[in-house]
C-alpha cells in the first residue's frame, strides 16, 4: 500500500522532526506563529538559557533566528517573514544589522 496516495495535493502537511525554518514556509507545511518572542529575546540577559523538552522545536527555534539575522537570506525575507509577526514589526537589532552591511559589490581600490 502506497502512503504518498492518500496525500491530497496542495494540503499542508505536519513539519515532524524538521529544523530548517526555510524548508517549511517554504514548502507549505503548518507552522504556528512564535516570531512575536523575537523582541523579548533581543531584551533577555547577555546569555539566554533555552531549555525545553525533547521535540519541542529548540533547533526550528534556533534555525529561525538564524534565518531573521542573516543578512545573507535578506533576499527571502519576505517570503519567510512577511504574513509572520515579525515580518510586520521588525525589531530595531535586525534593523541595525540589515542596514550596516552592504549588498552592493566593493569598489575597486584606485
Amino acid at each position: 500500500m502506497d502512503p504518498l496516495k492518500y496525500i491530497v495535493p496542495g494540503r499542508k502537511r505536519i513539519p515532524y522532526g524538521m529544523m530548517n525554518f526555510a524548508d517549511i514556509r517554504l514548502d507549505n507545511y503548518y507552522y504556528v506563529d512564535k516570531t512575536h518572542f523575537i523582541p523579548a529575546i533581543e531584551q533577555a540577559d547577555r546569555f539566554f538559557f533555552f531549555i525545553r523538552p525533547r521535540r519541542f522545536g529548540k533547533s526550528l527555534t534556533l534555525n529561525l533566528l538564524r534565518q531573521y539575522y542573516d543578512v545573507r537570506t535578506r533576499d527571502k525575507f519576505d517570503a519567510l517573514f512577511g504574513d509572520l509577526y515579525i515580518g510586520q514589526h521588525p525589531t530595531p537589532a535586525a534593523i541595525a544589522i540589515w542596514c550596516s552591511t552592504s549588498t552592493s559589490p566593493a569598489s575597486p581600490a584606485n
